[in-house]
């Protein structure tokens, strides 16, 4: 841990980590490109909205209303519940989180839902990345079209709609019948 607290001087650094610091006040790095703010005290974000890269897992934060326009956002490990201001977001990590409904997160490229309570991903069909691993996934006919996913660990069985995914995770899964994953490029059944 560093003691450096205040950091209101370095809103036009490019690159900043802030991890596991005792930082608490991040409003004035409304300018940073890269901000690291994983594990630290911080609450409030509102200001963060215009950040390319932010990785704010561990922290406090609740609100991400603000955070639309944010490029790769990862909130893994938060008691963050509302994610529908972030349908925007490229790349977004919401694993280990209470998120359950998803619906707004359909035009996201990568997303990462592992170890949630999310069941509902019928909205989720053109995520080009999608990781539900260890998830309450049951229904994936809505996910045909998505070019690598991961359905390791859950209680997944009916696959048949997945005969167009690319890459396709069904480890620790009690999936039987692959028949129709004849065009699958990659299938990771162990």
């Amino acid at each position: 841990y560093t003691k450096v607290t205040d950091v209101s001087a370095l809103g036009n650094v490019h690159t900043l980590n802030l991890s596991n610091t005792k930082v608490t006040d991040v409003s004035f790095l409304c300018n940073v490109h890269t901000l690291n703010l994983r594990n630290i005290e911080v609450t409030d974000v509102s200001t963060l909205g215009n950040v390319h890269t932010l990785n704010l897992s561990g922290t406090k934060v609740t609100d991400v209303s603000t955070l639309g326009n944010v490029h790769t956002l990862d909130l893994s490990g938060t008691k963050v519940t509302d994610v529908s201001a972030l349908g925007n977001v490229h790349t977004l990590d919401l694993s280990c989180t209470k998120v359950t409904d998803v619906s707004a997160l359909g035009n996201v490229h990568t997303l990462n839902l592992s170890y949630t309570n999310v069941y509902d991903v019928s909205a989720l069909g053109n995520v080009h990345t999608l990781n539900l691993s260890y998830t309450k996934v049951i229904d994936v006919s809505a996910l045909g079209n998505v070019h690598t996913l991961n359905l390791s660990g859950t209680k997944v069985m009916d696959v048949s709609a997945l005969g167009n995914v690319h890459t396709l995770n069904l480890s620790h899964t009690k999936v039987t019948d692959v028949s129709a994953l004849g065009n699958v490029n990659t299938l990771d059944l162990l």
